[in-house]
Parts: structure tokens; sequence; C-alpha cells
């Protein structure tokens, strides 16, 4: 995580509410002693850059577009998150809890699903990077590797 990005988050937060105010934050996250490795999330994106390497061997997009594609992604746990408010100052935390969201609904999550949900979220800064062409293709094999 970029070591400024959350306290200029949360500082420019609270000069927004009026004393009292309250702000939800809804993130991925990961309980304390979760090891990284093992996140669901990283995962995910694992699966999407390999379906990007799938790519390259096959002459869609090139290796240097790959190369120079990031996603500074991490998803902290509930510790680091509490770490993080109480250094700022700016807030305090009401209640703090993590969610199972492979149950969301009464529903199990399959490969279709996080192929949605990905595509929602990262459509946009994949097909500025890579363009529009791939994006089809790209989560078709993303979603093949989700099965």
């Amino acid at each position: 995580m970029q070591p400024n990005l959350p306290r200029t988050f949360l500082e420019a937060r609270s000069k927004e509410y009026v004393v009292g105010g309250m702000m939800v934050l809804i993130m991925p996250g990961i309980a304390n002693g979760f090891p990284h490795s093992d996140d669901p999330v990283g995962l995910m994106f694992d699966f999407l850059g390999s379906s990007l390497i799938d790519m390259v061997k096959e002459g869609f997009i090139s290796e240097d577009q790959v190369d120079s594609f990031n996603l500074p992604v991490y998803t902290a746990s509930v510790r680091e998150m509490t770490d993080l408010v109480e250094k700022n100052g700016c807030f305090s935390i009401e209640i703090i809890d993590l969610t199972n969201s492979h149950s969301l609904n009464g529903t199990s999550r399959n490969g279709q699903d996080c192929t949605m949900h990905l595509r929602a979220s990262m459509e946009g800064i994949i097909s500025k990077h890579f363009g529009s062409e791939i994006i089809d293709e790209l989560f078709d094999r993303f979603h093949k590797k989700t099965q």
C-alpha cells in the first residue's frame, strides 16, 4: 500500500464531515493473521495475470504491454485498518466487521459472479491500457480459470 494514500484519503474525508458525522467504508479485507498469499482477492488477480500472459503467448497483446501494467492492490487486515485510522486521528471506529463474501444473500459465489464483479470494476482500467478490443477475450479466459 502506498504509505501516504490512506492518510491522504482519511484527511480529505475528515474535511468533508461535520462533528458527529459518520463514514462507512466497504472494501476488501482479510482477518488478522491471515496470510496475504492466500487472500482470495490476490488469487483473483493471479488468474487475471495468467489470462493476460496466455494472451501474450497467442499474440493478442504484447509482453511489453503486460510488463507495463501495474495494479497496486493490497487487502488490509482489520488490525492494519484500525492502526491506520488511529494513527491518522481524524476518525474513530464505531464498528469494524468482516463479512463472508462467499455467502452474500444466502447464495454461493461462483466463477461467473467473480468474473462479472472483476469486469465491472476493472474493465475501464484494462481498456485504457490494452484497448477495449481484448476485453471479451480476456474475461472469457478469466472465467474459464475460475471454474
